[in-house]
């Protein structure tokens, strides 16, 4: 890609959905809701981001995590804090611990979690050289009770987490969620971090299912089709230590994550920049993988550089992380295998886009041809066909031999900014505000040509279709 000049700020997104920060600059807020089929619990989250804490003053391992749960389902839930796990990294799992090692462990550094100073009245003999006696009894009474939440009641209190020794393998790399691997059996939830920016679906948002059965009381008659949860993913990389810097990736990733908000996805993930290491690209296995089902929808972006290199004879395709070198590898990402790595996510329907120069040499293989616009009809059964079956979709700005590039007249990546134009408006070939990915790459490659010869430059988008069968009976779609 080439360098782009930084945009106008965009819009911001909806401000309840974005984790807060309150006074203590380690300490941070979410919202989000549990919940299989229906959202059964809304959860307010209160903790202290690892990433924060300075090392040198032998910072407390505590990691007090306060939950606000509040039952929005007409069952009885119960509840048991000890079910309620702490993964660090996206491979090292933390149980609760008890009071009595959470005092030995203040008492061990003279320090105590910020976290805990406007939940104590009497801060000057709970927090003064070694803690009072009786600080085990008051951890006991704030902390998270066990039982049963009522219909429409709250439970609140803090959950205990020490982090291991810091040692080479256990330093913190920005990834940290919460999982309930008891009972309750709910999916985990990524908790915003210094490394990683989450975007969760606020309660009075319409959800992406709720919006389409708005559009299709308007344009079908029958039964709306069905989704459950939408996640996305994006990675956005434009700031390198050793290769040429790109602004695109900044305002794509900005971009994109506002769009699908707009589209009512319930999570959405973003890293950037020196945050995209290959731990935080890997993680999305665990994690989605312990939080997708077999109705719900995943979409991958990535913005930034793409190289080719020649192995073996034949041309592959890597994203260069922050750390490559100029003609390395060693510390990029194949784009195949990226590309594999989404497709083993157990998402009914899957769209895997990348922005970046040479993006054509992620998958083998001959791309899907534009359909014919009078081919394509509004028929409502087909509709409801295409949501039921499964779909995976990659769609890349470029051929394996085209570059990428962007310009301040797109507010970063042509690709991107096209894109999503397209699916804000112009891609409704069939004017009922519902666009296909099929119906969108039709009208997409004509549009990102038309826009690249304006500059004298080409650039020409390509799909294929990922389906093990190589033909996809789903899709994925978007609204207008």
């Amino acid at each position: 890609m080439q360098k782009a000049f930084l945009p106008p700020l965009l819009i911001a997104l909806i401000l309840w959905s974005m984790p807060t920060h309150s006074q203590d600059r380690d300490t941070r807020k979410m919202a989000f809701q549990l919940g299989l089929h229906q959202n059964e619990l809304a959860v307010n989250v209160e903790y202290q981001d690892p990433s924060s804490v300075d090392r040198r003053l032998k910072g407390s391992r505590v990691l007090p995590v306060h939950l606000e749960i509040r039952n929005v389902s007409q069952q009885t839930v119960k509840i048991n804090s000890n079910d309620i796990g702490l993964n660090l990294n996206g491979n090292r799992m933390l149980s609760p611990a008890g009071e009595h090692e959470v005092v030995a462990e203040m008492n061990r550094t003279g320090q105590h979690p910020l976290l805990l100073n406007r939940f104590f009245t009497d801060q000057s003999s709970a927090f003064h050289g070694k803690f009072y006696p009786h600080l085990e009894e008051r951890l006991k009474e704030v902390g998270f009770k066990h039982g049963d939440i009522e219909p429409g009641k709250s439970r609140d209190g803090f959950i205990f987490f020490i982090r291991p020794p810091e040692t080479d393998s256990t330093t913190f790399n920005g990834v940290m969620w919460l999982e309930w691997p008891g009972p309750s059996d709910y999916a985990p939830q990524i908790l915003d971090t210094k490394g990683i920016r989450v975007v969760t679906k606020a309660p009075s948002q319409a959800s992406f299912t709720a919006r389409l059965r708005e559009i299709w009381n308007q344009y079908f008659t029958g039964e709306t089709p069905t989704y459950n949860k939408s996640y996305a993913f994006l990675v956005g990389i434009g700031q390198y230590k050793h290769v040429t810097a790109i602004s695109s990736p900044a305002q794509d990733v900005k971009k994109m994550e506002a769009f699908l908000n707009e589209q009512g996805f319930d999570e959405i993930v973003t890293v950037t920049d020196e945050n995209v290491t290959a731990d935080t690209v890997h993680f999305p296995q665990n994690y989605f993988k312990g939080k997708i089902y077999g109705d719900d929808r995943f979409l991958f972006y990535y913005s930034g550089h793409g190289v080719s290199r020649l192995e073996d004879g034949r041309t592959r395709g890597y994203l260069p992380l922050v750390d490559e070198k100029p003609l390395g590898r060693n510390q990029s990402i194949p784009m195949d295998t990226l590309v594999l790595w989404m497709k083993n996510l157990p998402a009914k329907h899957l769209l895997v886009i990348l922005d970046a120069c040479f993006s054509g040499l992620a998958v083998e293989g001959i791309e899907m041809h534009s359909a014919n616009p009078g081919d394509m009809r509004a028929d409502p059964e087909i509709l409801r066909t295409l949501s039921r079956e499964r779909a995976q979709f990659l769609l890349m700005a470029g051929t394996e031999r085209q570059e990428s590039f962007g310009d301040r007249r797109w507010n970063g990546s042509l690709f991107t900014d096209t894109l999503i134009k397209g699916l804000r408006k112009d891609a409704d070939l069939l004017h009922n505000r519902i666009v296909t990915t099929r119906e969108l790459y039709v009208w997409l490659q004509l549009a990102v040509n038309n826009e690249a010869r304006k500059v004298n430059r080409e650039l020409t988008p390509l799909i294929k279709d990922l389906s093990p069968t190589g033909v996809s009976k789903g899709d994925f779609i978007f609204l207008q």
